[in-house]
């Protein structure tokens, strides 16, 4: 039996924690053959196990800090000892291998960060199987000096290893064109951005196709996770169509799009303020993406309903006014209405 222990005087001091070794090796029952004083091969094994023994020698390999807060999983992949006997020179020659993953364990499954593998030969005579002990110890501790400059180098630029979460939000001016006219407040809506032919089966005089899209992408900056997130307000010319132009029917159509811009502003308020957690934000802004959906059709279907399909003048100079204060960010009125009954 070989016995796996720490290294002496060669204790890291870390800001992550071995807290799981587990045993993947095809074979579990030995690591290989070596030749006794006799010339016999006998089955060598690790004293105590080896997955005790190397969860110990992991974890007494180590000094974490008092803020680790990383847990590292090792999964033993390979471990294996061929040895021969050199008839020339009377020694015996061998080669251990070991494989190793290493993992990091957070909220879901345990999340891969690198393998190493490596080997060493070596010779010995038959009264030296202090030998094959040392060159056991060596592979495992070349493993975790490598592990360790590894994750000391790449933890500022490793999602897995991030410790922080950090949202922003960005609206870049976009030029409008006859395929696509972003919302501007200093750019309102003109007829000639409605070129789509007018429906033969609907009562409408005018029909628009407003919309908002988010779309993002998330980098490492220092350690911390940085989710950008573009949000657009758009309405579609081709999509959109007119049959008799008039300043009436222009601010109708106006103030559908000036809704989308409500429902905009009103997610990335939520989106500012929801908390977003390092492990689930990419969930909880895909929620809160689709709440927006959901509300911007619901205000819409209570503007149409309120304004009749803007045959009411009145009703129509009342939603002027609140979508005008919800525009200035006063959504009292809004989420009234978004709590009525259907």
């Amino acid at each position: 039996m070989l016995n796996l222990s720490p290294v002496e005087n060669q204790i890291l001091v870390t800001d992550y924690r071995f807290i799981e070794v587990l045993d993947h090796r095809i074979r579990k029952s030995d690591i290989g053959e070596v030749y006794e004083r006799a010339g016999y091969k006998l089955p060598v094994t690790v004293q105590g196990g080896m997955v005790p023994s190397a969860s110990r020698f992991f974890s007494e390999s180590i000094l974490p800090i008092d803020s680790a807060e990383k847990e590292i999983q090792v999964r033993i992949l390979e471990l294996e000892l061929i040895e021969r006997l050199n008839p020339e020179t009377g020694l015996y020659e061998g080669d251990v291998q070991l494989g190793l993953g290493f993992y990091v364990i957070g909220s879901f499954d345990p999340v891969h960060l690198l393998d190493y593998a490596g080997s060493i030969q070596y010779q010995r005579s038959g009264f030296r199987m202090d030998r094959v002990e040392t060159v056991l110890n060596k592979l495992f501790s070349n493993s975790l000096v490598y592990f360790d400059s590894w994750i000391k180098s790449q933890a500022l630029n490793t999602r897995a290893l991030a410790k922080t979460f950090r949202l922003d939000i960005i609206e870049q001016d976009k030029i409008s064109t006859g395929e696509k006219v972003f919302y501007d407040p200093d750019r309102p809506l003109v007829w000639s951005d409605f070129k789509a032919r007018p429906s033969p089966g609907s009562r409408n005089n005018a029909t628009i196709f407003t919309s908002f899209s988010l779309e993002g992408i998330s980098l490492m900056d220092s350690g911390s996770v940085v989710q950008t997130l573009e949000l657009n307000v758009y309405m579609l010319p081709m999509q959109s169509w007119v049959r008799t132009p008039n300043d009436y029917g222009l601010n109708h159509e106006q103030r559908h799009f000036d809704i989308v811009r409500i429902v905009a502003d009103r997610l990335i308020y939520r989106l500012e303020n929801a908390g977003l957690s390092l492990d689930f934000y990419q969930a909880q802004i895909n929620e809160a993406y689709l709440d927006a959906y959901r509300e911007m059709n619901r205000l819409q279907e209570l503007y149409e309903k309120g304004v009749d399909h803007g045959l009411d003048p009145e009703g129509q100079e009342t939603w002027n006014g609140w979508i005008d204060e919800a525009l200035e960010g006063d959504w009292g009125r809004i989420e009234a209405l978004l709590q009525s009954p259907r």
